[in-house]
């Protein structure tokens, strides 16, 4: 975090710190102040301006530093020394005012006409879904379709996939809370999916369980991942994040992760057949390698099962829908775009 942007942000730096260290006396000052919390606030509404309003790199870079340790709060288990301590009172203070300026920025590079005028049927409206998603530039993305498979190096797996950390080791929780208020068939997909994450109850196969074994297998730790994640990786997390735990943004959630379901099969048999070329540890590879098949069949129930069903039942959801999948694609793209770009500056081989 710049130190001059977390400077001019006093009081956004304590709350931080104190969500950090879960010191009790702090919170319940901050929870009780409420002249403290409306200047919060008001430092959060100054942040977010300066960020979107504003394009200031710094801040907005700031304002998603704030969101990660929000989200990275909201993602653990609380301590037993504190079960008392109520942190959402500042919580929701803080994040209702970042997430929102975070969501309705990537909510605004979406053209409405893109939004409307879709069919109301429930098998008419996945084919003009899935046909969206196809014609996306995300789609066939030439991080995957053309410079892994061919050229890429072990620094750019590793590099890689120390981007996917934003995401990966959260998409079980991220299921788990999406089935809320969930019913009938929607929910036994989501359930389905989460079971599978969970590795069909065997621990050496959860998914987050291979997803670590393939970091380790070629030496992606802690550190590497602090030392190189990109700031777009970063905010790809933060709206994942946004979009799952905020059950109003349900609706765009399916359609946000229906895009991850859709796509992975393809991308994941890219970097196989990258890893296979350079001959990198074979346990490495289990977690992208049963992803192929599963997602594929994932993707199929999702969105004959969650999305579809969710059309007919109401066809007003479809532009929210479309919404999720727009903000997926277009991020994914911005990210991977990023991502090349340091791939392609990296020294090759001699």
């Amino acid at each position: 975090m710049p130190a001059p942007q977390q400077n001019h942000f006093p009081l956004l730096a304590d709350f931080t710190a104190a969500l950090t260290s879960s010191a009790y006396a702090k919170w319940q000052q901050l929870v009780d102040d409420y002249a403290h919390r409306a200047e919060l606030a008001g430092e959060c509404r100054r942040l977010a301006d300066l960020a979107f309003t504003g394009r200031d790199a710094a801040a907005r870079a700031h304002l998603h530093e704030v969101l990660a340790v929000v989200y990275a709060h909201e993602f653990s288990q609380s301590a037993a020394r504190n079960p008392d301590q109520d942190s959402q009172p500042v919580l929701c203070d803080v994040t209702s005012i970042l997430e929102n300026a975070m969501l309705e920025h990537e909510f605004g590079q979406i053209p409405e006409e893109l939004l409307s005028g879709y069919p109301t049927g429930e098998k008419e409206y996945v084919r003009w879904l899935k046909a969206l998603i196809q014609d996306h530039p995300a789609s066939t993305h030439p991080m995957y379709a053309e410079h892994l498979p061919t050229v890429a190096t072990a620094e750019d797996i590793r590099f890689l996939l120390a981007q996917e950390t934003s995401l990966d080791p959260r998409f079980d929780d991220i299921l788990a809370v999406m089935q809320l208020g969930a019913t009938g068939a929607e929910k036994m997909e989501i359930a389905a999916n989460y079971w599978d994450e969970m590795g069909n109850g065997e621990f050496a196969d959860v998914h987050t369980t291979l997803f670590s074994q393939c970091l380790t297998s070629i030496g992606v730790d802690q550190d590497y991942v602090e030392q190189n994640l990109l700031p777009i990786a970063k905010e790809c997390g933060n709206i994942s994040a946004g979009l799952a735990l905020s059950r109003r943004h349900y609706l765009r959630a399916i359609g946000y992760y229906g895009v991850t379901e859709f796509l992975a099969p393809r991308r994941f048999r890219q970097l196989v057949t990258a890893w296979d070329r350079l001959g990198l540890p074979p346990e490495g590879k289990i977690y992208h390698d049963i992803h192929i098949n599963i997602d594929a069949h994932h993707a199929a129930g999702w969105y004959k099962n969650v999305i579809g069903p969710v059309v007919e039942r109401d066809p007003a959801a479809g532009r929210e829908v479309a919404l999720g999948t727009f903000v997926r694609l277009n991020t994914s793209a911005q990210y991977l775009d990023r991502v090349l770009e340091v791939c392609l500056k990296q020294p090759q081989p001699a």
